[in-house]
């Protein structure tokens, strides 16, 4: 054979390799179970491509970033199970929300066995084993392993599930599954009908060097309606919201514990402030405004004399205002008053409800009332939005003085996001949802280890 055609037959088997390890993917339904409701597919060729892509683009985004863990003597999960190309995390009907399952098989009999060690596997019971360190238990049938973040409920969950799936070999639905697949993108949502969608709807997220964009279509049921409106706001404000009034029925969706939970946040109840025949609700956060206050304290020295002390506290207070519109808006008004949320002073009704900033009520009209930090001054609205629902945080007003409250998990995940910006708005009968998360612009990458 010719020199040529040798280098004619390296290059095709080259390709061919390249092909396969970056861009040939595959999937199966065995690792799903029927009663599925809820399925998370992960693109693990589609991001890893991405994440080369970008370091090939931009080497000096990822020069401080490691890739391993620098030791040799560790054993990962890829020494342990099979990494396929789309790992799938699946909720299961009727089971808590928070419970999550997800099918492996084991890649290395021996590495498994080390893996359990070094891992502080437990075995609870025949084919069930527990890490506490982990947060995760899994059943073991052979080869194949489901694995669950459920160590605190009942193990009847897992025992179910692995059941359906090993036993009983009762599998979804192939073009459900294929829904998450053909969403092309490096994280895929499928949610199954139910009481809230009339047809199945898939939660797309992608990435690239700016930005993250996660967005959906969902088709409610008949009776879950959603109104729209025309929003004003200002880009230039650490936190802008605005939304309609919810439908009783969608009001419905959450659990009496949420509702209380609401209330207690509010610090009044929360059933009277979203009444049915309001139309919508604004919130416009402008800042953390720094506020220095003195306070006068007294002590005695030897002789018993009285000496008088001052100190100074820098205080960090949201400049924010609140706007409640519609048909209800007074007999909200009229509930403050009853529960004896307003304190009639000089500049106004002190709001007695928001305890951690001075904000006064005001009642604009019949169909309006606000309620507004003393701190707060209006910003030029610059921007409009028609639709259900609105949220823009620009996290880069965040003074770091109450980053540092945050979870540290939290601080790093959104250690270089610039802002987030969420819109809802409706056609027919659809509900279109958009998420952008857009990067600092700096030279570091938007995800980071």
């Amino acid at each position: 054979m010719s020199k040529k055609r040798w280098a004619l037959l390296v290059v095709i088997v080259f390709v061919a390799f390249v092909y396969i390890k970056l861009f040939y993917k595959s999937f199966t339904v065995k690792v799903v179970v029927k009663t599925a409701d809820c399925i998370v597919a992960v693109d693990v060729k589609r991001i890893t491509n991405t994440l080369l892509w970008n370091i090939i683009t931009t080497p000096g985004q990822w020069k401080n970033i490691s890739f391993s863990s620098g030791r040799k003597d560790t054993i990962s999960w890829r020494d342990m199970v099979n990494i396929p190309d789309y790992i799938l995390a699946f909720h299961v009907s009727g089971q808590p929300a928070g419970i999550w399952y997800m099918a492996l098989r084991v890649k290395n009999e021996n590495d498994f066995q080390k893996g359990l060690q070094y891992y502080h596997f437990e075995k609870t019971n025949t084919d069930e084993y527990t890490s506490k360190d982990l947060g995760i238990r899994f059943f073991k049938k052979g080869d194949e392993v489901l694995v669950t973040n459920n160590i605190a409920e009942n193990d009847r969950y897992l025992t179910a599930v692995a059941d359906e799936l090993f036993i009983q070999k009762e599998f979804i639905a192939e073009q459900s599954l294929q829904k998450a697949i053909d969403a092309k993108s490096h994280l895929a949502i499928y949610l199954a009908p139910g009481n809230f969608l009339k047809d199945a709807a898939v939660i797309s997220g992608n990435f690239d060097k700016t930005k993250i964009e996660i967005k959906t279509t969902l088709t409610p049921n008949k009776q879950f309606s959603f109104t729209e409106n025309n929003f004003s706001y200002s880009a230039s404000s650490l936190c802008t919201l605005g939304f309609t009034q919810p439908s009783h029925a969608v009001y419905g969706l959450l659990s009496d514990s949420n509702i209380a939970n609401f209330s207690k946040l509010l610090n009044f109840n929360a059933d009277s402030l979203l009444l049915p025949t309001n139309k919508y609700y604004q919130l416009d956060l402008t800042a953390i405004k720094q506020r220095v206050d003195s306070a006068i304290t007294y002590s005695y020295d030897d002789n018993f004399n009285k000496v008088e002390k001052v100190v100074v506290n820098t205080i960090q207070e949201p400049a924010f205002n609140f706007v409640i519109s519609g048909d209800s808006a007074d007999n909200t008004y009229r509930y403050f008053l009853r529960s004896s949320k307003f304190e009639q002073t000089a500049a106004g009704q002190l709001f007695t409800a928001m305890p951690f900033v001075k904000s006064y009520c005001s009642k604009k009209s019949e169909q309006e009332i606000n309620i507004t930090a003393a701190n707060y001054q209006l910003q030029t609205l610059d921007k409009t939005f028609t639709g259900i629902f609105f949220l823009n945080i620009l996290l880069t007003k965040i003074p770091n003085g109450l980053v540092k409250f945050l979870p540290d998990g939290l601080i790093q995940a959104t250690a270089n996001i610039e802002s987030i910006q969420i819109k809802a708005n409706k056609q027919i009968n659809r509900i279109f949802i958009d998420c952008i998360i857009d990067k600092k612009k700096n030279n570091h990458p938007i995800i980071s280890n």
